[in-house]
């Protein structure tokens, strides 16, 4: 089994860069006996168990049923030994998750080689974008063809000068070897904010197939259609930003969901598999229990799945998108007692039978 690594967030944006906003919902503050996620009785357990064992794994290819296309648009460009129409089969299934999207999309996947090693940040990097340094495998033809593409995309709503700028960040951190996800988007206009881009490369790991391709890739898809243009968005009203950990939180929430789906598994197997992954990340004191980066994107995820089994944040809201879109006050989700109780206690919870994890009593219920 390949190992998986955390979804990387700390990436240096212009003021022009990453636009991702979000928006509210409405859910009581207080546990509600027909909203919280139930805990599962022993016969369910067993069948749970049963499952584990019979299926034959986690989705591991961007292998998605064909889905009505989406009114949003989909420029792709794709250096990825994936066939194109997998991967618009995929951004198809997933933007028909979302109840609606108001953006248009270039998606960009290109390969890279083997990760150079040491790991570290990409050597001689002059772009804004940040990640680990690969062996660069994508030609220069490959290169003038992601940088124009994106250029075109992104001339009449946004200018020449902006256009001009990202394509040519874009190209040069793919010259270098950088390894990358993220998720992008204009800003000022109504019309250049409709504009987003989504990076991925692929080395060979990922490529192998991975698990992590998978949720990976739906988390960026994801990103690119969690919000509308306007203002940054302060959900919990605390005095502290907590746009950042939601979004990052809600596209993971969204990636491991639509992996479940795609493998035909209950969705408490693909969260127990994640569960274990941060939980021995947490033993080994690769990251801490903090909520804060070093991997805030897994442990926002595991925090939104607590607020959904207290009863207070509709998983619905999250998959459909009308979580984060619109920002249109502040979700009773997000009040400052549930984010307090998330940040608390999401790591609160241990193995209850194998492959399935529960959070505490207390975890469920301070």
């Amino acid at each position: 089994m390949k190992t998986k690594s955390l979804i990387l967030t700390n990436i240096s944006i212009i003021s022009a860069g990453l636009l991702l906003l979000t928006s509210c919902a409405t859910v009581s503050d207080e546990p509600s006996a027909d909203s919280a996620l139930p805990s599962p009785t022993a016969e369910e357990m067993a069948a749970i168990e049963e499952e584990v064992s019979s299926k034959p794994g986690f989705a591991e290819a961007l292998d998605c049923p064909k889905s009505p296309i989406p009114e949003s648009q989909l420029s792709l460009v794709n250096f990825s030994a994936y066939p194109d129409d997998e991967i618009i089969n995929c951004f198809n299934f997933a933007a028909n998750k979302i109840a609606e999207m108001q953006t248009d999309v270039m998606m960009i996947i290109y390969p890279v080689g083997p990760i150079l090693l040491p790991p570290g940040e990409v050597k001689n990097n002059d772009t804004y974008y940040r990640g680990a340094g690969f062996e660069p495998v994508i030609t220069a033809d490959q290169r003038d063809s992601m940088a124009s593409s994106l250029e075109s995309y992104l001339e009449p709503a946004c200018g020449g000068e902006f256009a001009t700028y990202q394509a040519r960040q874009v190209s040069r951190f793919a010259e270098l070897g950088g390894g990358q996800q993220v998720a992008g988007g204009g800003s000022g206009s109504d019309e250049c904010a409709k504009k987003r881009w989504m990076i991925l490369s692929i080395d060979p790991d990922r490529a192998g197939p991975s698990k992590e391709l998978v949720t990976t890739f739906f988390h960026e898809v994801f990103h690119t259609v969690q919000a509308s243009p306007g203002p940054t968005c302060n959900y919990s009203g605390a005095p502290d930003d907590d746009q950042f950990w939601i979004h990052e939180a809600g596209a993971s929430f969204f990636g491991l969901e639509i992996a479940a789906e795609l493998a035909d598994l209950d969705s408490a197997l693909v969260w127990g598999d994640h569960m274990s992954f941060v939980s021995n990340l947490l033993g080994n004191q690769e990251i801490s229990s903090e909520f804060e980066d070093p991997g805030i994107a897994e442990k926002g995820a595991i925090a939104l799945r607590l607020l959904a089994e207290r009863g207070q944040l509709e998983t619905s809201e999250v998959m459909d998108g009308s979580l984060f879109q619109n920002c249109g006050g502040q979700p009773e989700a997000f009040s400052p007692q549930n984010i307090q109780a998330a940040k608390d206690y999401w790591f609160d919870y241990s193995e209850v039978s194998e492959g399935v994890f529960r959070f505490s009593e207390t975890a469920l219920t301070q």
